[in-house]
Parts: C-alpha cells; sequence; structure tokens
C-alpha cells in the first residue's frame, strides 16, 4: 500500500511538471489605454508575451538568470543575463514593509521609503506560489540592469523607489504571494484577471535559432533599461 502511494505521488509530481500555468493580467500606466499581459510559468521557465503565442515575448531561464526579449518583426534576440549585485548596499532611505490581512490567506502589501509609498499589492499566498516565486526570481535577475540604468539617470530624475521597486527590495511583495492587485509609485496598474494550468507546449519556450542575437552591455558606465515587472 505504502509503495502504491508512492508511486500516485511520483504520477502526480510528474504530471504537474508536464503542464504549465498561464495567468492574465489587465495592465495600464499612467492613465493610458489598458493592455493584456500573459505570464506562463513552468518549472525552468518564465514566458511574458501580450497573449499571442505567435507575437514578440520575453523569456527568463529560471535556471541560468538569463533573460530574452524576442522581437520577430527585426528577427533579434536581445539577451541579458544575470550578474550579482553588491553584497552589502549603502541605503540612503530606510524601508518599510505594511502587511495587512484582507481575508484568509490574503494580505495588502504596502512598501514605502523614508514614508513615501512606493508599492501597494494584494497578494494571495496558496494562488500559484510556484509562478510568485518565479515572478520574483525574473525581478531579481534584472536587478543589477535597473541598478545600471539608475546610475545613468540624472541624479534630479531619480527616486528612492525606483531602487526599492526594482533593485534592492523586489520581493518584498512578492515573498508573500501572487499579485491579484498592484499599483506602484509610477501610476502602473495590474489587475489580474485569470489563472489556470494548462498542458505544456514546449515550443512556446524555445528561442528563434535563425535570429541575431544582441547582448545588452553589462558594464559600468552604460545603462541598459527593461522593464522588471513580470
Amino acid at each position: 500500500m505504502r509503495a502504491f502511494a508512492s508511486l500516485i505521488l511520483l504520477a502526480c509530481a510528474a504530471t504537474q511538471a508536464a503542464d504549465m500555468i498561464e495567468l492574465r493580467y489587465q495592465d495600464s500606466e499612467g492613465g493610458a489605454p489598458a493592455y493584456q499581459t500573459r505570464i506562463l510559468v513552468t518549472e525552468r521557465y518564465l514566458r511574458m508575451d501580450d497573449g499571442s503565442d505567435a507575437g514578440d515575448f520575453v523569456l527568463f531561464d529560471r535556471k541560468t538568470g538569463r533573460v530574452s526579449n524576442v522581437v520577430h518583426e527585426q528577427k533579434m534576440l536581445m539577451a541579458m543575463h544575470e550578474k550579482k549585485l553588491p553584497a552589502n548596499p549603502t541605503l540612503s532611505y530606510r524601508v518599510e514593509r505594511k502587511v495587512a490581512p484582507v481575508r484568509e490567506g490574503t494580505v495588502r502589501v504596502q512598501v514605502l521609503a523614508d514614508g513615501k509609498l512606493c508599492s501597494e499589492t494584494v497578494a494571495v499566498s496558496k494562488l500559484y506560489p510556484d509562478a510568485a516565486r518565479a515572478m520574483a526570481e525574473y525581478k531579481a535577475a534584472l536587478a543589477y540592469t535597473q541598478w545600471m540604468t539608475y546610475r545613468n539617470t540624472p541624479a534630479e530624475l531619480r527616486q528612492d523607489c525606483d531602487l526599492v521597486h526594482h533593485v534592492w527590495q523586489t520581493g518584498m511583495a512578492l515573498s508573500r504571494g501572487l499579485p491579484i492587485e498592484e499599483r506602484d509609485y509610477a501610476g502602473r496598474v495590474r489587475q489580474y484577471v485569470s489563472g489556470e494550468r494548462r498542458e505544456l507546449k514546449p515550443a512556446l519556450f524555445e528561442l528563434p535559432k535563425n535570429y541575431a542575437p544582441v547582448a545588452l552591455p553589462d558594464f559600468d558606465g552604460v545603462g541598459a533599461g527593461s522593464s522588471s515587472q513580470p
């Protein structure tokens, strides 16, 4: 009986590994018309696109930390490799996280820098937890690039929330669960639309083999911008 139960667990694990999580969000920025973002998550990858299988997409390799941006019209593949941030940063601001219950398993997370609200997120702890982990891993993989962007931004345009949200404290809300509502200091709003487990489509997580690779700058002194929002 024990051996049979073990076989059932193994079969369930194999089935889960052979599917993918599909999340759909509605995003808007600064009052502009809303648009759809689809996020597909497997054990190995996170893919972000506009909902079209044939459209442009971002692919994050959770194993290697590589982020690839595929642009079909130019047949271009832009790649970034994860780089480590300094281990002990000196922060010029005080970070605060406020967590309040909304209902069982759901919390509202506010992240502040010196009292200024950087983000407000409603997160559900048991809703596709591996997808939430993948989204946090993606933001962390882009943190060095975002740091370079910040360093090359004129001082008068910098904000502490830039560092909190995109560089040093990227996982403060995602560590509490999958976002179903999110607002940030830049005016970006995200609303959860749907989520489901679907049969895995391996082709959606493959990079085009005939596209010209373009490596983004990864050295100090040149900023490389990319949205750290999954």
